[in-house]
């Protein structure tokens, strides 16, 4: 029994292994930092280059060319313009709709942004609002991007909104005002050329 007793003894008053268990603590906390650290950086790379592609795409419709584009057009304009969001004509959904300038008017960016319901398969189109507006209207334009997040299962990964299939939300915001003038949509325009 003594025996026993000394070799606690000196097992206790060994040092060897300390390091080890200071890594086996800490570690997992600095690498949950840096996963972390790096999604938000991601996620802020995605967002700030769909603002660019959104902000590209708006530019022609706010220098008042004359042609509103349709939603399809508009899709097509930012997806060109974006290499960040995975399968883009599939994933983002546009919604324009104009500002009511009279007071008491419901404002459109208390709503939700409407997003693509991945686990559909009817037409996404039909489910979102995409007004052209008329002269001398301000209109807003919202358009939520669907990403899946790098690192799903660290915290920020986890603490995004998902929908069922994994994917968090991006959503960009711009505004423009339909000039006075002619303001006719892409579609019909071509039509008058046509003839």
């Amino acid at each position: 029994m003594t025996s026993l007793v000394k070799k606690f003894r000196l097992f206790r008053r060994k040092e060897d292994g300390t390091a080890t268990i200071e890594f086996v603590f800490l570690f997992p906390v600095f690498i949950a930092i840096f996963l972390m650290g790096f999604e938000s950086g991601y996620f802020m790379v995605r967002n700030v280059l769909l603002e660019r592609a959104v902000d590209i795409a708006i530019r022609d419709v706010r220098l008042g060319n004359g042609r509103v584009p349709e939603f399809d057009d508009l899709k097509t304009n930012i997806c060109n313009n974006t290499r960040v969001v995975h399968d883009c004509e599939d994933s983002i959904q546009i919604e324009m709709q104009t500002v009511a300038l009279v007071p008491g008017s419901i404002d459109p960016l208390r709503t939700p942004a409407k997003c693509v319901d991945t686990l559909s398969t009817e037409d996404q189109s039909q489910f979102t609002t995409f007004d052209l507006g008329e002269q001398n209207t301000m209109m807003i334009v919202r358009v939520c991007a669907l990403a899946k997040p790098f690192f799903p299962t660290t915290q920020l990964g986890a603490g995004l909104g998902v929908d069922a299939s994994g994917n968090h939300a991006m959503v960009v915001t711009s505004a423009f005002v339909n000039e006075p003038g002619t303001r006719e949509t892409a579609e019909s325009a071509e039509e008058e050329e046509a003839t």
